[in-house]
């Protein structure tokens, strides 16, 4: 079998061009989830695939199987740790392929902020972090002597996803936000 030609990590930050959000983090002993996707292999003989990792520098090496699903969430990752990842196919007989090209990351406590505004102005804000964890979002009006107010608080869920609501009644046309993890 051929070496799989990609593999990327899927972390995104959505700009909407009415809102700025900005992130900030606390520490933790348990980052935001992780999601890794890759191409799938052309090849017909694959029948599945395998995401070995570990933390640089040590020799301990776990293989997660994702089956022929070409994605696969780590939610239990330490943060400012660097943990390498490479995937390999498999056949029918488990013979693997070479291993994809290695890539390394470094989680962060929580993801970056995301923001949606729906048809009726309220503003939904969307991130990740440990799942159970106990998160905030505070915002403010001005980043320049920035006065952080609390918007409310939320508990992750078992995936990892935090949704807060921002209704538009007396909210400025500019606001910012950030996330932060209670202890």
């Amino acid at each position: 079998m051929r070496s799989l030609l990609r593999l990327s990590l899927s972390l995104a930050v959505v700009m909407l061009s009415r809102q700025t959000m900005v992130r900030a983090a606390v520490p933790g002993t348990v980052a935001a989830p992780c999601t890794l996707t890759w191409a799938p292999s052309p090849n017909s003989s694959v029948a599945g695939y395998a995401v070995y990792y570990g933390i640089n520098g040590s020799s301990l090496t776990i293989r997660v199987d994702t089956g022929a699903t070409p994605t696969v969430t780590f939610y239990n990752l330490s943060p400012s740790t660097t943990y390498f990842f490479y995937v390999v196919a498999y056949d029918t007989t488990g013979q693997e392929s070479i291993p994809s090209p290695v890539i390394t990351y470094q989680p962060p406590l929580i993801s970056p902020v995301a923001l949606n505004v729906l048809s009726n102005g309220i503003a939904n804000i969307l991130f990740r972090a440990a799942p159970g964890a106990s998160c905030r979002v505070e915002y403010t009006s001005t980043l320049t002597a920035p006065l952080w107010q609390v918007l409310g608080t939320a508990i992750a869920d078992t995936n990892g996803n935090v949704s807060l609501f921002d209704p538009p009644s007396g909210r400025p046309a500019m606001r910012f936000y950030r996330a932060v993890r209670l202890p």
